[in-house]
């Protein structure tokens, strides 16, 4: 599964695997296909996969010295030389809490990644995980000026031996999830991390298009929450989806803060549950500014016509 090794990755691909070979398609035309290396079959039917998102959260905090204070810091020293070595807009807790994440995934699962920049996040979620695979989706439209990024990502990936984990779509997010579904995707995600574009249209579509492929017990992290617009989108999806509740809420006091960057927050998944929060418990989510400033775009188009 050397896909990121491929020169055909500076165009939008796609790469699924039919029981012995993994195929790579370039805008919706087959050009050959590449052993499967030993791990899941891709495109397998799989009933009930539920990642443990319940021992997720209770153990996630043993993981860490001074869990809940500005001091935190994970106890295992394992994530400092990825970003020794990776230019990323991240931290060792961030990677603890991704890789935690993955552990908890029930097998066969996949871990997903959208906006992945030099692949700081996507190595520390792997680490350790050679058992694990990951899709990988950026279309390196932001923090990519010299146009780098991806041989970047390459190198990296190569550098901590996770190139044959990693499954790279270099396109854009709706696109993504668009093939998937027109290919009858039946892969089940885990762990789903979402640092794509923060405005909340991309943000909303980035939690909504993910759902159908989503374990039937899955944990969504979003990266950036100190966002208002991203608090508004995950509490405007968890509002209109009782399976999602929120689970962990990471503020930071700055952007690029030692703890959790910009903020995390962390979403449960579970498509048994029937109900989450009440419209009042609700309503204290509600960001009135970004809300009145979502709803006057409509006058804006009024007056432009």
């Amino acid at each position: 599964m050397a896909c990121v090794k491929s020169a055909k990755l500076t165009t939008s691909c796609l790469f699924w695997a039919t029981r012995a070979y993994l195929v790579y398609i370039d805008n919706g035309v087959g050009t050959g296909a590449l052993p499967l290396l030993a791990g899941p079959i891709f495109g397998e039917n799989r009933d009930r996969l539920a990642m443990d998102y319940q021992k997720f959260v209770r153990h996630l905090p043993d993981l860490y010295d001074n869990w809940g204070e500005e001091s935190i810091s994970p106890k295992s020293d394992r994530f400092q030389p990825i970003l020794k070595q990776v230019r990323g807009m991240t931290t060792t807790n961030v990677l603890q809490l991704l890789n935690w994440g993955v552990e908890c995934m029930e097998a066969g699962e996949v871990y997903c990644e959208i906006g992945c920049f030099q692949g700081a996040t996507l190595i520390g979620a792997l680490l350790d995980r050679t058992e694990t695979v990951a899709y990988a989706v950026d279309n390196f439209s932001e923090f990519d000026l010299d146009g780098k990024n991806l041989a970047q990502l390459v190198e990296n990936l190569t550098k901590f031996e996770l190139e044959e984990n990693v499954i790279f779509c270099n396109q854009d997010f709706e696109d993504f999830f668009g093939e998937l579904r027109d290919l009858k995707f039946a892969d089940k995600i885990g762990v789903y991390f979402y640092d794509g574009a923060h405005d909340y249209r991309s943000q909303l579509l980035g939690l909504l298009f993910a759902v159908p492929f989503l374990a039937d017990r899955a944990l969504i992290i979003v990266d950036d929450s100190n966002n208002g617009e991203v608090q508004q989108a995950n509490w405007d999806f968890i509002a209109a989806n009782p399976q999602c509740k929120m689970l962990l809420d990471l503020p930071t006091s700055k952007n690029g803060d030692r703890t959790f960057w910009n903020g995390l927050q962390v979403l449960s998944w579970d498509i048994d549950r029937s109900e989450n929060y009440t419209i009042d418990e609700l309503k204290k989510y509600r960001n009135e500014l970004i809300i009145d400033g979502i709803y006057n775009l409509h006058f804006s188009n009024l007056e432009e016509k």
